[in-house]
């Protein structure tokens, strides 16, 4: 490849990868947008943005609980069940979004939003079972501060 057609090949990917991140950029204003919306359309996109916040909450406290050795219990099964229906019930807010006539959206709103809040609501139960096993592992450190005291008053009084 001689250097003109290697130029023009660089350009073509340089250009390739800014519309793509123009186009990602204009959809995530867009979904901002959607949020503050009012009725029933900003109603779909803040349940999809608390869906999939709530999910990432879970995820960053599992990734946390495993690097600081925390029991874990159960939660990694159930995050995968809680991941497994979310995406038939964000398919389904996104049904709900295209439609056109807010009177119809609001109508087919009450089982996508039951599911989504039942999803969220299970997701933020997770999360914060994770804190709380954490924080009774930091319970045993009392004994270890009493302990650690202890061998101190020890190593003092052996001088």
């Amino acid at each position: 490849m001689t250097w003109p057609l290697g130029f023009f090949v660089l350009v073509g990917v340089l250009g390739g990868l800014a519309v793509a991140m123009t186009i990602r950029v204009g959809q995530v204003v867009r979904d901002k947008a959607r949020v503050l919306a009012p009725g029933s359309l900003g109603e779909v996109a803040r349940l999809r943005r608390d869906l999939a916040g709530s999910r990432q909450s879970v995820r960053s406290s599992l990734a946390v609980a495993r690097t600081a050795h925390a029991p874990l219990g159960d939660v990694p099964a159930l995050l995968r069940r809680i991941e497994v229906a979310a995406v038939d019930v964000e398919a389904e807010l996104r049904m709900v979004q295209a439609m056109r006539d807010p009177g119809t959206r609001t109508e087919a709103m009450a089982g996508p939003r039951a599911r989504a809040l039942a999803l969220i609501a299970a997701a933020d139960d997770l999360a914060a079972a994770l804190v709380s096993a954490a924080a009774a592992r930091a319970d045993d450190l009392s004994t270890l501060r009493a302990e650690c005291a202890l061998e101190a008053e020890a190593l003092r009084a052996d001088r």
